[in-house]
């Protein structure tokens, strides 16, 4: 079964997202991007806060009854604070995923075993995200397992003609990409979850006022970023616009996500995805 996570770091983008999900009966997967790697103060924490309390009450609204889970890329190029706390930080913000960048050096990758277990041991979502290749997202994946504590996927994009090959290497790991080009092929290519921007990115561009979008762009080309990233790291800035501006990026975020969820075949997923789990734990309190 294929996932679809949409990139949603405006409360506009969740509530059309959630919408979608409800009419396509699918499960509701929403990430926030990092908005600030370098970030020590508390303006990271409160968005995620933010994000969190505005997913669960755009699922209420719209009545969504189906799966929720709620995931958090990891900084985009490495954070002063330190992964440990960085992923504490967020689960006790209400996310049910978080994400480790693969690590460059045996030290860097003893610290992620360290955080791996701990998310492990409440067993919610972990996923390895490559910012130096997908190859180094793989061998993170393949010590952690090692050490005890497998990741629940790893990102390979850019590796997706590989997808065979790695789901036999990383047997038990799914594999997820944010190449949304290829999602009518994911699952044949072993591929379980895809990462998708492209809807709230083709909202907000056929939404924003130009001024509003020029500062985002020239935030993330300043700082290395993508306009996803710069959505996230200027959340409340979105949250801020005009309601005529907010209600057309919600109808178009959940216009294009259903296009999307038709694509890549995730329609009517919900009610499956719920037997696996429930077969998977039978006879469990």
């Amino acid at each position: 079964m294929l996932l679809v996570a949409f990139c949603a770091p405006s409360p506009a983008a969740i509530a059309g997202f959630a919408r979608a999900a409800r009419d396509a009966e699918a499960p509701l997967l929403l990430v926030r991007p990092s908005g600030a790697a370098e970030e020590k103060g508390p303006q990271e924490a409160r968005d995620d806060v933010a994000f969190a309390d505005a997913a669960f009450l755009a699922a209420e609204d719209v009545g969504f009854r189906g799966p929720l889970a709620l995931l958090k890329d990891p900084p985009r190029a490495g954070s002063a604070v330190p992964d440990a706390e960085r992923v504490q930080r967020e689960v006790e913000a209400g996310f049910t995923g978080v994400s480790l960048a693969a690590a460059d050096t045996q030290r860097d990758a003893r610290d992620a075993a360290l955080t791996a277990s701990a998310v492990c041991q409440m067993e919610l979502g972990l996923e390895i995200v490559p910012l130096g290749g997908a190859r180094a997202a793989a061998e993170l994946a393949r010590q952690l397992t090692s050490r005890g504590a497998p990741p629940s996927a790893v990102r390979i994009t850019g590796l997706e003609d590989e997808a065979d090959a790695l789901a036999a290497d990383l047997r038990g790991t799914a594999l997820s990409t944010a190449t949304e080009a290829i999602a009518l092929h994911l699952p044949p290519r072993g591929l379980r979850q895809l990462v998708a921007s492209g809807p709230f990115l083709r909202a907000l561009r056929r939404t924003l006022p130009r001024e509003t979008w020029d500062r985002l762009q020239s935030w993330a080309d300043e700082n290395g970023a993508t306009p996803e990233q710069a959505a996230a790291r200027h959340q409340r800035l979105l949250g801020e616009l005009p309601a005529p501006i907010q209600s057309r990026i919600e109808a178009l975020c959940c216009f294009e996500a259903l296009e999307l969820l038709r694509k890549a075949g995730c329609r009517a997923t919900s009610a499956r995805l719920i037997a696996a789990v429930a077969a998977a734990h039978e006879g469990e309190v």
